[in-house]
Parts: C-alpha cells; structure tokens; sequence
C-alpha cells in the first residue's frame, strides 16, 4: 500500500511557546523521538527515563526542524 506511514500520526495539543522551548532543547533529535521515548517511560515499557539535555547544549544547539506540519507533531 502506498502512503501508508509505519507509525500512525497523534495529534496533541501544546501551546506555542512550549512547543518552541521543546524543539530547542533537543537540537538536533526531533521532538516526536523524545515524546516516544518519554511514553515508553511512562507506559512501563522502560524503566530508563530520557536524558534531559545540559543548559548549555539546549541553549547552543539548533532548534528541531518543525517538519511538514508545521512542527504540531
């Protein structure tokens, strides 16, 4: 089947200004692989919590690509 993605797409709402914070504080890993990792935490999947980035490499990195959507998920 064409156009079927491998991983079906969530939507959640975030305001703005956090959702810019995030992108900045994971440089170049993209949101969407921190939210996952954080689920597998949470849902008991794993007992390793993701590794929250350094002040200063948050504040030195790039921001995240928003993506097609305009960075919403």
């Amino acid at each position: 089947m064409p156009n079927v993605e491998k991983t079906p797409r969530q939507t959640i709402r975030v305001e703005r200004e956090l959702w810019d914070k995030a992108g900045q504080a994971v440089g170049a890993r993209n949101r969407g692989a921190v939210i996952r990792d954080f689920l597998r935490w949470l849902t008991h999947e794993t007992d390793q919590l993701p590794q929250r980035p350094a002040d200063a490499e948050r504040d030195n990195a790039p921001a995240a690509p928003t993506g097609h959507n305009g960075g919403t998920a």
